[in-house]
């Protein structure tokens, strides 16, 4: 068993035995006692929900590279990451999966300049004061 999926079990147990323990001290008058363990259960699901989260992405990826060690064509992982929302489905990143191996980023210092460009502004660089450039 994986550690993420023990995780889960564990949070779904402990938020099931506080909603026992919030019913009994709900019948016997201990009212406020009883409202603190029902309002921690919710945050012990939503952990417990995540940790299944992890688990079911971690087993497709080992499932993904071991299909790509043997040679056979897997599917990218949807989504392959946090920023594939956002980045209108295309590779975006190193550790992106949608392309494999990913490709280098972009650069972003591609500008040039044509050939009466040095010479212009070296022109307007050297008067900056002339109202004229």
């Amino acid at each position: 068993m994986n550690r993420d999926l023990a995780v889960a079990y564990t949070c779904c147990a402990i938020a099931v035995l506080e909603l026992a323990a919030a019913t009994r001290l709900a019948t016997a008058d201990h009212w406020w006692t009883a409202a603190f363990a029902a309002c921690t259960a919710p945050s012990l699901l939503l952990l417990g929900a995540l940790a299944r989260r992890a688990y079911r992405r971690a087993r497709a990826e080992a499932k993904r590279a071991e299909q790509l060690a043997c040679g056979e064509a897997a599917a990218p992982l949807v989504p392959c990451c946090s920023l594939w929302e956002h980045s209108d489905k295309e590779v975006h990143g190193p550790g992106c999966t949608r392309v494999f191996p990913p490709p280098p980023l972009p650069r972003r210092d591609t500008y040039s300049l044509d050939e009466p460009g040095p010479a212009t502004f070296d022109d307007i660089t050297r008067q900056p004061d002339d109202p004229t450039a």
